[in-house]
C-alpha cells in the first residue's frame, strides 16, 4: 500500500521507516546505475596511444598524411601556402612540367577537388585540362561536365555544358557554358536554376546569363523566364536574388489577395537594409475598390534602445472620398544603468517607453487590416512612461510615471464601445522589503526559502480626464470630466515557508482620496474616498508519493501530489456607493481569484469580505523531468456575511453564498490534452461559468481541437456616476462553440479549418477553410476566411500563396491567419541547412 508523505523539509516520524528504506534503496541502486550510465572511455592521448607502435622516421620537410579519429574543421590556409595532392590509376609525363593522370584522376588543393577520367596538368602555365566526367568541388558547390579547363592557383576556368549544384540553397541546374572568374564568382551562359531535385523539375528558371557570387551571397540574371510545369508564368528582364538567408536590399515577393471590402489587393514590398541594426520596409499597396496606399515600417535596435515605427497613408479613398491614415510607434529606452540577459534592465537602471498608435477613423482597422485580430481592434493607445529603481539606502524603492490617452473607435453603431478616462499623468512610488534575504545552503545547491517579515508600501497619484471630441461619440465612462485620485497602500506579512508547508498572515490597508469635477455641477454627490484595512491568512501543505501503478501506462516513473490549501480574509464594510470607477473591474472567478481577498481589480473598489476558501490540488508529475501530466483542483469559497460592495454601487440584497470551483488539465504523452473549468453557484443551483477545451495532436501536422464556453452574468444595478443608466437583468452572455483542426489527406495535401458558432445569436462567428499542398520544391497555401466584425459588417477574405523553396514566393501569406485560427497548426517545415561535411570528400 502506498502512502502520501510530506515533501522534503517537513519532518514526518510516521513515515521515517519507509523513508530510510527508500534512501537505502537509492544508495544501493547507484552501483548498477552508474555502470549502465557510464560513457565510453575517452581515446588515449597521442603520446599514450602510440607507445606500442613504431614511430615514423624523421622525413625532414616532407608532409605525411595521417588518420584522425573524427572529422575536424581545420584552420584556413592561404592558397599560396597550400599543398597540391594528386592521385590516379596511372601517371606519366615529366614532373613539374607536364603530368598526365589517367583513370580516376584527382587533383586536390586547399579544399578544392578536380576529378576526371584524364587530367593533364602543366605546372608552368598552372592549367589543368579535364577530359571525361569532369568535376569541380569546392565547399558545398559542385560542377560536372564532359570536359573543362582550370587554372589551379588562380581558381579560374571554364566548363562545357555543366550541371551544377549549390547545396547552401539547394539550388541546381544546367548551362551551355560555365566561366569561373575566381573562387567565389561563377558565370553561366543560357542556364537554368531550380531548387527541385532532377527527378521532379516542377519549376525552373531559364536565363540568358546568370552570375552567382558566393562572397556577396547573391545571384544576378538577365532575361529570366519562370516556368511552372513547363508553362511560362513570369518574365523578368533583369533580377537579383540572395543565395542565403542574409538580409539584402531589393524587391520582395508581391502579396496578392482578395477582400470583399477592397477587391483585388496587391502589395509590392521593397526592403532596404540600412545597417546591421536598422532596416526599412516600403509597402506600396493597390486596392481596386479603394485606391493606392503607401506604407512603411522602420525597425531599429541598439544596446540602449529598440523599437519600430510604421505608417500607412491613403490620399483618396474611392468609397469614402476622404484621406485615411494610421501610425504606430513603439520604443523601449534605457537612459541609465545596464541591461541584463534578454534585454531586461538591471537593478538600479532608469528606463522608459513609448507606445503611440492612432488611425484616421473608426472603420480603418475593419477596412484595411490584413488579419482578423486587427479587424476587431476598437481602441488605440498613446502612452509614454518611465521607471527608476533607486540605489544605495533607497534600493527597495521604485518610482515611475506615465501619461496615456485613448482613441476609442465605434465600428458598430449598434454596439457602442465605452471610452476609458485618459491618464494625465500617473505617478507611482513603491517600497518592497523582505527582511530575511534568499540565501544558499552550505553546499551551494539549494536556496533557503524566504521567511521573516515582508513589508510593502506604495502610493499612486493619477489625474483622469475625458476628452469628448477625440472618441467618435463614444459613451462617457462616468459622470466626471476630470478627477484627481490618490491611493496609498501598505501591507505587512510574516511568511513561514518550507518545502512541506507554508503559512502567511498578512495585514494590509488601502486609502483613497478624490477631487472630481462632474459634467454638470451638482448632478452627482461629491466623490467619496475611503480607508479600509484587510486581514488575511493563507496556508497550505504539500504531500507526494511514488505512483508505481502509473509507470505501466506512461512508461516512466511518476509522482502524485496532494496539496490542500486554506485561505481566510476579512475586510470590514464601508460604503463606496459615491466612489467613482476610473480603472476598476470585476476580477472574475478562477483558480487564482478565489484565493484573493478583493473581488475587484483596480484601485477604486475594495470588497467587504468575511469568507474562507478551502481547496485541494493534485498533480501527476514525471519524476525525472518534472513535467506535469495532469492537474486537478477543487475549491469552495464560503461567505459568512454577504458582500455589500458592488462595482456600480451597493448590492441591494446581499446574501451569503458558497461557490464551488473545479478545474482540470490532462496531458497524455503530448498527444491528447484537455482543459476544463467550471464554477457552480450552490445558491442558484447552476453553473455560472463553464469552459471545456480539448485537442488531439498525434503527430506534427495532425491536430483536432474543440472548445466550448458558457458564461452567465448577474444583474447590473444602475449607477449615474459610472454611466450605467438602466437596470440590466441576469442573463447568459456567452454561449459559443469552436471546432478547428489540421489533417493530411495524402502525403502532399493537407486541409485545415475552423468553425465558430454563437448559440445566443444563432450565427456563425467565423469560418476558415484552408488547403496546403507541399511538393519537393514548392508549397501552395490557400485559405477562405469569413468573419463577423460588427453587426453590420462581415468580411470575406481569399488568401493564397505559392512558395518556391529557396527562391521566392508570391501571393498573400495565409500562415498567420491559419496560426491564429487553428491551435497546433504547423506550416511546412523548412529544409535542414546543409552540413559542411555533407559533400565531404
Amino acid at each position: 500500500m502506498s502512502h502520501y508523505r510530506l515533501r522534503a523539509g517537513f519532518r514526518a516520524p510516521l513515515f521515517l521507516a519507509i523513508t530510510l528504506r527508500v534512501l537505502m534503496g537509492v544508495a544501493l541502486l547507484q552501483v548498477p546505475f552508474s555502470v549502465r550510465a557510464q560513457a565510453p572511455a575517452a581515446l588515449p592521448p597521442v603520446s599514450q596511444a602510440t607507445q606500442n607502435f613504431t614511430l615514423l622516421p624523421d622525413r625532414g620537410n616532407v608532409t605525411v598524411l595521417k588518420l584522425d579519429d573524427q572529422l575536424r574543421v581545420g584552420k584556413p590556409i592561404a592558397d599560396g601556402e597550400a599543398l597540391t595532392f594528386t592521385s590516379s590509376d596511372a601517371i606519366d609525363g615529366v614532373v613539374e612540367r607536364d603530368m598526365h593522370l589517367k583513370g580516376r584522376a584527382q587533383i586536390r588543393r586547399n579544399g578544392a577537388v578536380l576529378k576526371a577520367d584524364e587530367i593533364t596538368y602543366n605546372p608552368d602555365t598552372d592549367i589543368a585540362d579535364l577530359l571525361g566526367n569532369a568535376e569541380l568541388s569546392k565547399g558545398n558547390t559542385t560542377f560536372k561536365g564532359p570536359k573543362g579547363q582550370f587554372k589551379v592557383d588562380a581558381r579560374e576556368g571554364s566548363m562545357e555544358t555543366p550541371a551544377y549544384e549549390l547545396r547552401d540553397t539547394r539550388g541546381n541546374g544546367t548551362a551551355k557554358k560555365l566561366t569561373i572568374e575566381n573562387s567565389d564568382i561563377f558565370v553561366f551562359d543560357k542556364a537554368t536554376y531550380t531548387t527541385c531535385t532532377p527527378e521532379n523539375m516542377d519549376w525552373y528558371f531559364t536565363v540568358s546569363s546568370l552570375e552567382i557570387d558566393n562572397e556577396q551571397k547573391e545571384m544576378v540574371g538577365t532575361n529570366g523566364v519562370m516556368r511552372f510545369f513547363n508553362v511560362p508564368i513570369a518574365y523578368v528582364p533583369y533580377f537579383t536574388a540572395p543565395t542565403s538567408g542574409e538580409r539584402r536590399t531589393g524587391l520582395l515577393a508581391p502579396v496578392i489577395g482578395y477582400n470583399s471590402n477592397n477587391g483585388l489587393d496587391i502589395t509590392q514590398p521593397y526592403y532596404v537594409n540600412i545597417a546591421p541594426n536598422r532596416d526599412l520596409l516600403l509597402l506600396p499597396r493597390e486596392m481596386n475598390h479603394r485606391g493606392f496606399m503607401l506604407g512603411a515600417s522602420y525597425r531599429f535596435l541598439d544596446k540602449e534602445y529598440s523599437g519600430v515605427a510604421t505608417g500607412e497613408y491613403l490620399p483618396y479613398d474611392k468609397q469614402t472620398g476622404t484621406n485615411r491614415w494610421k501610425y504606430d510607434w513603439q520604443q523601449r529606452q534605457i537612459f541609465a544603468g545596464g541591461v541584463g540577459p534578454g534585454g531586461a534592465p538591471l537593478p538600479g537602471s532608469w528606463n522608459g517607453y513609448v507606445n503611440m498608435a492612432r488611425v484616421s477613423d473608426s472603420l480603418y482597422p475593419t477596412d484595411f487590416s490584413q488579419s482578423i485580430a486587427g479587424q476587431v481592434t476598437s481602441q488605440f493607445r498613446q502612452e509614454v512612461g518611465t521607471s527608476k529603481q533607486l540605489t544605495g539606502e533607497l534600493s527597495n524603492w521604485t518610482v515611475g510615471a506615465k501619461a496615456a490617452s485613448f482613441q476609442t473607435l465605434q465600428p458598430d453603431p449598434n454596439n457602442l464601445v465605452q471610452a476609458p478616462y485618459n491618464v494625465l499623468p500617473n505617478i507611482t512610488a513603491a517600497y518592497n522589503n523582505q527582511l530575511s534575504p534568499v540565501v544558499s545552503d552550505t553546499s551551494g545547491k539549494y536556496l533557503a526559502l524566504p521567511t521573516g517579515p515582508k513589508t510593502t508600501f506604495s502610493t499612486d497619484y493619477t489625474r483622469f480626464a475625458y476628452a469628448l471630441g477625440s472618441n467618435f461619440n463614444a459613451p462617457p465612462p462616468g459622470a466626471y470630466t476630470q478627477a484627481d485620485r490618490t491611493v496609498v497602500k501598505g501591507a505587512l506579512a510574516l511568511p513561514q515557508v518550507t518545502p512541506g508547508y507554508y503559512i502567511t498572515p498578512t495585514i494590509s490597508f488601502q486609502s483613497n482620496t478624490y477631487n472630481a469635477t462632474p459634467y454638470v455641477s451638482g448632478s452627482v454627490p461629491n466623490a467619496q474616498g475611503f480607508t479600509i484595512p484587510t486581514f488575511s491568512l493563507d496556508s497550505g501543505l504539500a504531500f507526494e508519493r511514488e505512483a508505481s501503478e502509473l509507470k505501466g501506462f506512461f512508461g516512466r516513473d511518476m509522482l502524485l501530489t496532494m496539496e490542500p490549501r486554506a485561505f481566510y480574509a476579512f475586510t470590514p464594510y464601508q460604503s463606496q456607493a459615491n466612489t467613482p470607477v476610473f480603472d476598476t473591474a470585476d476580477a472574475g472567478f478562477g483558480v487564482s481569484q478565489i484565493f484573493t481577498a478583493n473581488t475587484f481589480i483596480g484601485n477604486d473598489r475594495v470588497a467587504d469580505t468575511n469568507a474562507a476558501t478551502l481547496g485541494l490540488t493534485s498533480r501527476m508529475i514525471e519524476a525525472n523531468t518534472g513535467a506535469e501530466r495532469a492537474n486537478v483542483t477543487l475549491a469552495q469559497k464560503q461567505q459568512f456575511t454577504g458582500q455589500k460592495v458592488g462595482l456600480n454601487g451597493n448590492i441591494a440584497n446581499p446574501t451569503t453564498y458558497s461557490d464551488t470551483l473545479g478545474s482540470a488539465s490532462v496531458r497524455l504523452l503530448g498527444n491528447f490534452s484537455a482543459d476544463m473549468f467550471g464554477q457552480y453557484n450552490t445558491q442558484l443551483n447552476r453553473f455560472v461559468q463553464t469552459t471545456v477545451g480539448a485537442s488531439w495532436r498525434p503527430t506534427p501536422g495532425r491536430s483536432l481541437n474543440f472548445g466550448y464556453r458558457n458564461v452567465w452574468s448577474p444583474p447590473l444595478q444602475p449607477s449615474a456616476q459610472n454611466g450605467q443608466a438602466t437596470y440590466v437583468p441576469a442573463a447568459t452572455t456567452t454561449d459559443q462553440y469552436n471546432i478547428s483542426g489540421q489533417w493530411p489527406l495524402t502525403r502532399e495535401v493537407s486541409v485545415l479549418g475552423r468553425w465558430g458558432y454563437d448559440a445566443l445569436t444563432i450565427k456563425t462567428l467565423n469560418t476558415l477553410i484552408g488547403l496546403e499542398w507541399t511538393r519537393d520544391c514548392w508549397t501552395f497555401r490557400g485559405a477562405y476566411s469569413q468573419a463577423v466584425n460588427t453587426s453590420l459588417i462581415t468580411t470575406t477574405q481569399v488568401l493564397f500563396q505559392i512558395e518556391f523553396r529557396g527562391f521566392a514566393s508570391a501571393g498573400s501569406n495565409p500562415v498567420d491567419i491559419m496560426k491564429l485560427n487553428v491551435p497546433g497548426y504547423m506550416p511546412t517545415s523548412k529544409p535542414i541547412p546543409p552540413s559542411i561535411y555533407e559533400n565531404y570528400q
